[in-house]
């Protein structure tokens, strides 16, 4: 009996080795893969490099009058613009010009060596998935695991969480995918596509930034005080937990702290309106020039003269709405006869926005058409006349 319960443990133990063993296989393997994909970014980024260098020298060239080039286009000369250059060294007597053909065939050889390179490496993978518009790297992702390895959902899915994602693919990236015995890695290189996925990175930060970078502070102190709430909701749902005898105190309590993430996501709300709208105010032309609010010149354009929020009372969300609609009575007028907007330097009439004015006067439309334009400036007059 002792005999057999020692061998039952070692056959154990043996079985656990074996899974370790090829637990550790599949992930260096995986790994592998990975590493031979990052060496192919890295070599896509070095065509790069070569590309721009060459790209300097043909400029030299054609000003020097090589107009015969053509242009240059993709990764490298075509065929036809090496043939090209190959001529001219040939026949070309001057050295400083033959010189600067030959560093230009010598910076395309290069290119070609990279490429190959990049082939030679691309045929130790799997197939890519080349990205055609509108895919995304998460659908990439599961489908290659439940179609191509069978894999059902829910496994994929714990799989494709412990990866990192690209959020934005460009028409022309190769994804790579691999797959082995429960371990899974992906990579994401330039392939055909003119921009590498780092350069697609850096330009979606810099968009975010020089677009919203007031928001982006708001955003951050109301995501903190969101953070410290749902935090003491947490903590109150754990107080109501050891402190069932006080749960009624608790709810109200858990209550009022849901009404105070309500209100931030309206004052979030109304962040994001305000930073999508134009604020107006309209009068009359007479009535904004003696309370201050609009210079006028004889023969200039009608400008601001108050910048204040408080001297803008009303805003347009362009988002939703390009039309401002008032009556004369709401400009201050008995009759509106026209419709001019300040700064005249800025917003020009039939160009950035078109007046429609009811037969009497009675009613007036201001329709934006350059929303961009409006959005960027911030705030106008409707001067009426």
């Amino acid at each position: 009996m002792r005999r057999t319960t020692w061998m039952m443990a070692i056959v154990a133990a043996g079985l656990l080795a074996l899974l370790a063993a090829c637990s550790k296989t599949s992930s260096s393997s995986v790994q592998s893969e990975m590493q031979t994909a990052r060496k192919i970014s890295k070599i896509e980024q070095e065509i790069d490099t070569r590309q721009q260098e060459m790209n300097g020298l043909v400029q030299q060239y054609i000003q020097q009058g090589g107009k015969d080039l053509g242009s240059v286009v993709g990764q490298g000369l075509t065929p036809d613009q090496t043939k090209v250059l190959e001529e001219r060294v040939k026949n070309e007597q001057g050295i400083g010009y033959r010189d600067l053909v030959g560093d230009i065939l010598g910076k395309q050889k290069a290119i070609e060596d990279l490429q190959v390179k990049v082939q030679d490496l691309e045929k130790t993978l799997p197939s890519p998935v080349d990205v055609t518009k509108g895919e995304r790297h998460i659908d990439i992702a599961m489908n290659f695991l439940t179609k191509d390895k069978g894999l059902d959902t829910n496994t994929a899915k714990k799989l494709v969480q412990q990866v990192n994602l690209m959020d934005e693919l460009v028409p022309g990236f190769k994804v790579w995918n691999f797959y082995n015995n429960g371990v899974y890695g992906t990579f994401v290189t330039q392939g055909d596509a003119k921009v590498s996925p780092y350069g697609v990175i850096l330009h979606a930060r810099q968009t975010l930034v020089n677009e919203k970078n007031t928001a982006i502070s708001q955003r951050d102190a109301l995501a903190k005080e969101r953070d410290e709430l749902t935090a003491q909701v947490g903590d109150l749902t754990a107080k109501r937990d050891q402190l069932t005898q006080d749960v009624t105190l608790l709810q109200a309590e858990r209550q009022e702290l849901t009404q105070k993430v309500s209100d931030l996501q309206n004052v979030s709300d109304d962040l994001k309106a305000q930073m999508n709208s134009v604020f107006y105010r309209i009068g009359s032309r007479k009535s904004l020039v003696q309370d201050g609010m609009v210079r006028t010149r004889w023969f200039g354009q009608p400008m601001l003269a108050k910048f204040s929020t408080d001297d803008y009372p009303q805003r347009l969300d362009l988002r939703s709405a390009d039309a401002i609609t008032f009556t004369a009575q709401e400009a201050g007028v008995n009759r509106i006869s026209r419709v001019k907007l300040a700064p005249g330097s800025m917003f020009k009439k039939d160009k950035d926005y078109t007046v429609s004015i009811t037969p009497g006067g009675a009613e007036a439309t201001v329709r934006l058409l350059n929303k961009d334009k409006f959005k960027a400036e911030r705030s106008m007059m409707i001067m009426v006349d």
